[in-house]
């Protein structure tokens, strides 16, 4: 039985690889999973059922990473023993112990702009399976070309979760939730290497977001990312803002929300992928993004706060009618997407062999 290892470092990756872990079992497969204590992560796992090993944390100063990272390494290699095959995002600790011990990576990306984690791990992949929406290019400047298989998919990796998704409009009682009478807020990750705006910036774009939320007779779900969130303070004692920690589904409550609005690009393009307005105020363009507006999904990527605070004034005055359109319109869209799934067992007859 081929035994595959999969080390998860962020929510986003525990969703995608959470339920990639649970098809192939079904398909006969035996699963390692090893996840850092960082953000939803750990909650993702467990609301999906998948067994895992928790193993290190989040550092934020460059030294600090650093001896995180090797902790990481001696942590991993006591519980990974054996496995035929590395499955990771840009994963310089995981590359790293693949590489050791002769095992195939197979890495998965959709943030080739994330350039130090890509640069530290993907010359040692075996594959990378990525979206068609992101130029081929963008991937290859990483790899070394002859020793690394490039494959693409169309569709983005949220399509995973999302194509069997269904909803139980109940979950919205436990929060004290109705439709469309919500939005759901999730910062950016301002201690990431790569983020550009200034903690002030963002703190007074959710400040205002969630003030005219409020305003306009709405609820807010806000989602924050770090334990020393200001906002999260802020807004603590105000009933019309649930601040939930790690009991809530994001994906549950995107699809009923009036909007998403998120610092990243995950949460948005699942919620529009939904046919729920998502504004990504991430400060840079990305490729997956472009896509799914381009295919017809109700998201907006803006890079400039001003602009982005309009669009979620107007969004918020649409009616339900609306709303219900963008989802009819979006769920016949999502049909057509393939899921990275497609692609992995493509490269797994390859890599396996």
């Amino acid at each position: 039985m081929k035994k595959l290892w999969f080390d998860i470092l962020t929510p986003k990756q525990a969703k995608l690889f959470g339920c990639i872990s649970l098809k192939l079992e079904k398909r006969g497969f035996d699963t390692i999973v090893t996840a850092r204590e960082y953000d939803y992560t750990i909650p993702v796992l467990k609301k999906l059922g998948v067994k895992f090993s928790a193993v290190g944390g989040y550092a934020e100063g460059l030294r600090e990473k650093i001896l995180e990272e090797a902790k990481r390494i001696i942590e991993l290699l006591h519980i990974v023993n054996d496995f035929n095959a590395l499955l990771a995002f840009p994963n310089p600790v995981a590359a790293r112990i693949a590489f050791g011990l002769g095992k195939p990576y197979i890495a998965f990306t959709d943030s080739p702009h994330s350039e130090a984690p890509s640069r530290l791990s993907l010359p040692l992949a075996s594959a990378v399976i990525f979206s068609s929406c992101i130029p081929k290019n963008e991937v290859e400047k990483y790899v070394i070309r002859d020793k690394t298989l490039l494959v693409q998919f169309n569709g983005v990796d949220e399509v995973e979760w999302l194509k069997d998704f269904s909803f139980d409009i109940s979950y919205l009682r436990n929060w004290e939730l109705e439709p469309y009478n919500y939005v759901v807020i999730r910062p950016p990750e301002i201690k990431a290497s790569y983020y550009k705006y200034s903690k002030q910036e963002v703190l007074s774009f959710a400040i205002k977001t969630i003030e005219f939320a409020i305003k306009s007779g709405y609820k807010v779900i806000y989602l924050p990312r770090y334990g020393d969130d200001n906002i999260a303070k802020g807004f603590r004692n105000a009933k019309e803002v649930v601040i939930p920690g790690e009991g809530i589904d994001g994906t549950k409550v995107a699809y009923y929300a009036k909007a998403v609005i998120s610092g990243g690009g995950t949460m948005a393009r699942e919620a529009a992928l939904l046919g729920t307005p998502g504004i990504s105020i991430f400060p840079s363009e990305l490729h997956v993004n472009k896509c799914v507006s381009a295919w017809g999904f109700p998201l907006w990527h803006q890079t400039k706060l001003d602009e982005a605070y309009n669009t979620i004034k107007n969004i918020l005055k649409l009616s339900e009618h609306e709303i219900i359109l963008y989802k009819e319109h979006a769920e016949k869209l999502l049909r057509n997407l393939e899921s990275p799934f497609e692609a992995l067992i493509k490269v797994l007859e390859i890599a396996l062999r």
